[in-house]
């Protein structure tokens, strides 16, 4: 199998060149070319300025970002899994039934519509999707994989403690 690659160059006037090639095509104020200790200033610049917005990652305000450093214990992720089970998946299962109410009552105000069975199957849609997401922040979700990763640190803390407390007995002739 052979691959033909064919690329066709075209001149653009210079009113449409790009900032790379709009740059290149820059003349100092004698009429020359940019030198290239000045090209490349200008291209540094616009990197760096690149740069600096590109690798934000606390959103668009301005400032230095987190509050502190991130201490995650065993006791702030089953905290974080008890609200989960309990106050998210409630305030979700509160906010289902509300917008369940207010759906079913629709098909019945639209006799004489062939839209009403739509609403029907809207809502058998509706409560499987919310039966899923109600999963996933639950005891099986979002709870269970906080509630998992709790474990894992408390078991890993406490083998890497018992790792430092083993005594060692050195026989003559050891090398320590």
């Amino acid at each position: 199998m052979r691959t033909e690659l064919r690329v066709t160059v075209q001149a653009r006037p210079s009113t449409e060149l790009v900032d790379g090639e709009r740059l290149l095509a820059q003349r100092d104020p004698n009429g020359g070319k940019l030198s290239f200790d000045d090209e490349w200033a200008q291209l540094k610049a616009n990197a760096q300025a690149e740069q600096a917005t590109g690798t934000r990652l606390n959103g668009a305000g301005g400032g230095s970002g987190g509050k502190g450093k991130l201490h995650v214990t065993p006791s702030l992720l089953r905290g974080r899994a008890n609200k989960a089970e309990n106050e998210a998946s409630k305030e979700f299962k509160d906010a289902h039934k509300d917008v369940l109410a207010k759906t079913a009552e629709i098909p019945g105000s639209m006799k004489g519509f062939s839209s009403a069975g739509a609403f029907s199957d809207f809502v058998d849609s509706w409560e499987k999707g919310a039966k899923y997401v109600a999963g996933q922040i639950g005891k099986e979700g979002l709870g269970g994989a906080l509630r998992s990763a709790a474990d894992s640190f408390e078991t890993e803390d406490h083998e890497r403690k018992r790792s430092f407390e083993k005594k060692y007995t050195y026989k003559p002739g050891d090398v320590i």
